[in-house]
C-alpha cells in the first residue's frame, strides 16, 4: 500500500498512524473536558472542540496550540515567502452530508511532503491559534525509538 523504500513521509506516518491516532483520541477527550495538555509550553486543544468554543474561550488560547486530525482535500497556493496553504475537513466530520471546510498555512518546506502524501490522506497537524497557521506535519520524516 504504502512505499517502503526509501523511507518518505507515507512511510513515516504508516509507522506512527496508531500512535497519532491514540494521542488524537486522548486530546480530544481531554479538550472536552477542558483538560489542555501542554506542548513546548503552550496548551494544545483538539480542533473540533475549539471551533464549538464561545469566542471569549477561543481569545484565552490565542497562542496555543490546536491538533488537526483531517483529511487533505486541496492545495490552496505555494511561495516561497508565504509557503503552502491546504484545505481539508475534519476526520470526524468526513462521513456527515456536509462537512465544514477549513485551511491550514504550512511553511514551504512542507509541500514536497503534502505532495507525496497526496489529496485524500488523514493527515495529523499542529498549527498556532487563533489564525491556523505555522503548522507542522505531525509523524513524517522522524524515526521514534
Amino acid at each position: 500500500m504504502f512505499a517502503t523504500s526509501p523511507k518518505n513521509a507515507n512511510y513515516y506516518l504508516n509507522s506512527h498512524r496508531q500512535t497519532l491516532i491514540s494521542y488524537y483520541q486522548t486530546l480530544h477527550q481531554q479538550s472536552l473536558n477542558g483538560q489542555y495538555p501542554k506542548f513546548r509550553g503552550r496548551n494544545v486543544i483538539e480542533h473540533s472542540v475549539y471551533t464549538a468554543l464561545e469566542p471569549i474561550k477561543k481569545q484565552e488560547l490565542k497562542g496555543a496550540l490546536v491538533m488537526s486530525y483531517f483529511i487533505l482535500k486541496s492545495f490552496i497556493k505555494y511561495s516561497h515567502l508565504g509557503g503552502v496553504g491546504v484545505s481539508g475537513v475534519l476526520v470526524l466530520e468526513a462521513k456527515g452530508k456536509k462537512p465544514r471546510v477549513f485551511y491550514l498555512q504550512f511553511d514551504g518546506r512542507y509541500l514536497s511532503d503534502l505532495e507525496v502524501l497526496g489529496i485524500g490522506s488523514e493527515l495529523f497537524a499542529y498549527c498556532v491559534l487563533p489564525d491556523f497557521n505555522q503548522c507542522i506535519l505531525l509523524g513524517i520524516n522522524e524515526d521514534w525509538q
